[in-house]
């Protein structure tokens, strides 16, 4: 037990037996289906549609096999961009009036297989900026690295970059990452700070490593190398994945000591901007102001989906379909109708924090609902639900939000950002 009380595992996500059980969840059968994704409750209106900032995930290789991987299961070789696609993409990008684009997902370096002498993602980089769309980067460190070193001016025109950790502890994110992958990120956040590049040190929190002691030398990583930390609770894209889910007190006491050590830059996190009486809380902006282009597919596809771990939801092709038809899809509407209609999630009606918490992360809803009931339905409640979880942490109350921010996942994803406080103003008693 930690000393807040929270279970420790015996075993780490890399010492457990694979599971050979058929999982509920199939990442693959957007390959194969086209009816794509439970379309629900057509009789209700949407909230609006603004979309502004958006994901990408490049290639379809990645040298590295990180446990907690949601992108490599749905994806499969066989197929490499071309400028042309890139260029359609990015066109398509600008004309529907997209914001920011992250480039993430999988290793951002490799876009055409696993040579760096391959790789397209400074055309990526030059195309969107030309176009007036700033980029971020989710990096493990190795595609900072090398676009620092062999494509200075797409590494110099980058906005801002996220650099992995699964741990601030080495030997436990190389054995979490498969590879010697932290010194990379080091050196990431390093190259960053002589840049003047924004950056940001992201963990995937789950029940191994979201623990008061890796919370609190998280935090000294990101205050030492003047970054911002982003915390993504993980979403069981795969059966397996709940074995590293975070327990409902865990998630609670894990972001409350986090916001008694950084002010916080986003509370996209639903569950937490609702116990911290965020007013600008909207719930989920999947489909509302965010989406995820997919990796190509075998065949050249390139599909799109409203919330980048909802692989039932891949709809359409980039590469010859239009943005906007996309948006307009039924797979599309399905999430907005949830955001606009949180009170017919069973269990939501009349719930006092409805309206900032709005059924909470629909990814997360999803999947959870979907591995434990064996039923799909986005129209799911949170897991972390707030009435029911009744948290008793302190979270501050009412935070505003600076103004002055301009970060690729600001509004998109279901996800937290906070920004270490000096240490004489950090609650570090807690």
């Amino acid at each position: 037990m930690t000393d807040l009380g929270i279970p420790v595992p015996q075993t780490f996500p890399w010492e457990r037996p694979t599971q050979t059980a058929l999982p509920v969840i199939d990442a693959t059968e957007h390959f194969r289906r086209t009816d794509v994704g439970p379309i629900e409750h057509p009789e209700l209106d949407e909230c609006p549609t603004t979309i502004r900032n958006i994901g990408w995930t490049l290639g379809n290789d990645c040298p590295y096999r990180c446990t907690h991987c949601y992108s490599m299961t749905a994806r499969d070789k066989g197929m490499d961009f071309t400028p042309e696609i890139i260029d359609r993409i990015v066109e398509q990008l600008a004309i529907n009036g997209v914001e920011t684009v992250n480039l993430g997902g999988n290793e951002p370096l490799f876009t055409n297989g696993p040579n760096p002498k391959d790789t397209l993602l400074p055309r990526i980089i030059h195309g969107l900026t030309d176009a007036g769309i700033p980029v971020g980067l989710t990096t493990s460190g190795i595609t900072l690295i090398h676009l620092a070193r062999d494509h200075r001016s797409a590494f110099e025109k980058l906005n801002d970059v996220d650099v992995s950790l699964d741990s601030p502890y080495p030997d436990e994110h190389n054995k979490n990452r498969g590879a010697k992958l932290y010194k990379q990120a080091i050196t990431a956040l390093d190259l960053c700070v002589e840049q003047g590049i924004p950056h940001s040190v992201i963990m995937c929190a789950m029940g191994w490593n979201f623990t008061p002691d890796r919370i609190d030398a998280l935090v000294e990583i990101a205050r030492a190398h003047q970054a911002h930390i982003r915390i993504n609770p993980i979403k069981p894209v795969e059966k397996a994945h709940m074995e590293s889910a975070l327990p409902a007190d865990q998630y609670y006491a894990g972001f409350s000591r986090l916001l008694a050590r950084c002010s916080p830059i986003d509370l996209g996190e639903p569950p937490i901007a609702a116990v911290t009486g965020f007013a600008g809380a909207k719930g989920c902006p999947c489909g509302r102001t965010s989406f995820r282009i997919h990796s190509i597919t075998p065949d050249g596809r390139i599909p799109v989906s409203p919330c980048v771990y909802l692989h039932d939801y891949k709809v359409g092709d980039l590469v010859v379909d239009d943005l906007a038809d996309i948006i307009a899809s039924d797979q599309f509407k399905t999430f907005r109708r949830r955001n606009a209609h949180p009170e017919v999630i069973p269990g939501c009606e009349g719930c006092s924090l409805l309206h900032s918490c709005r059924g909470g992360c629909a990814g997360r809803s999803y999947l959870h609902n979907a591995h434990t009931t064996g039923q799909r339905s986005l129209f799911a409640r949170d897991p972390y639900c707030p009435r029911d979880i009744a948290p008793t942490e302190v979270f501050p109350q009412n935070p505003t939000l600076p103004t002055d921010q301009r970060l690729v996942h600001m509004d998109y994803l279901c996800t937290w950002i906070g920004k270490p406080l000096p240490i004489d103003a950090a609650k570090i008693g807690q």
